[in-house]
C-alpha cells in the first residue's frame, strides 16, 4: 500500500473512531442535528441535479477511463471531520481504492461520499461543459454554493463540539 493510502486510511480510522465514540451524542444536539438534516436535504437537490443532468454519469465515465478531475490528491485532502459528517450521513469508507491512481473515493457510479469538496463539486471540465448546458450548470453551480456553505456551517459546528469534549478538532 502507497503512503498515500495509507494516510488516506490513516483520516478514515480517525474518522471511524470519532463516528462510533460521539455520533450518537451529535445526533443529539439539537444544533448539529438540524445542521445535519439541512446539509442532507441540500446534497439531496445538488444529487438531483447533477443525477438528471447527466453530470454525474459523465463524470463517473472519466473517473473510469482517466480519473483526471478525480486525481489521487482529492481523496488526500479530506480532514477527519470531514469524514465524520459523512459517516455521519451515512457513508461508508471503500478499504481501498477503486482507481490506482484515482481519488480514494471515486467508485463505479461516482463518489461514494455524499458531503464533497468544493472542488469536486464545482469544477466542470471543457467536456462537461457541454453535457448539461451554461444555463444548467448555472442552476448546479447556485444549489452547490448553498450546499457546500451548509457544510461548512456544520463543520465548524462539529469542530465546536468536538472541542468542547477535549478532542481536537483534526486530530
Amino acid at each position: 500500500m502507497e503512503e498515500a493510502e495509507k494516510n488516506i486510511q490513516r483520516q478514515i480510522e480517525r474518522a471511524s473512531h470519532l463516528l462510533s465514540r460521539f455520533g450518537a451524542a451529535c445526533l443529539r444536539v439539537p444544533e448539529l442535528g438540524a445542521l445535519l438534516e439541512k446539509l442532507r436535504r441540500l446534497i439531496e437537490r445538488t444529487d438531483s441535479l447533477m443525477v438528471d443532468s447527466g453530470v454525474v454519469e459523465a463524470c463517473s465515465r472519466c473517473a473510469r477511463v482517466t480519473g483526471s478531475c478525480c486525481f489521487r490528491e482529492m481523496g488526500q485532502s479530506y480532514t477527519d471531520v470531514q469524514l465524520l459528517i459523512n459517516g455521519l450521513l451515512g457513508c461508508s469508507f471503500p478499504q481501498v481504492a477503486q482507481y490506482p491512481g484515482g481519488c480514494f473515493f471515486a467508485g463505479e457510479k461516482g463518489c461514494t461520499l455524499k458531503a464533497r469538496h468544493a472542488f469536486c463539486l464545482n469544477y466542470f471540465c471543457p467536456d462537461l461543459m457541454n453535457t448539461p448546458g451554461t444555463e444548467t450548470v448555472l442552476e448546479i453551480q447556485l444549489q452547490v454554493g448553498e450546499q457546500l456553505l451548509a457544510g461548512w456551517e456544520l463543520e465548524f459546528a462539529l469542530g465546536r463540539f468536538l472541542t468542547s469534549h477535549s478532542i481536537p478538532a483534526h486530530l
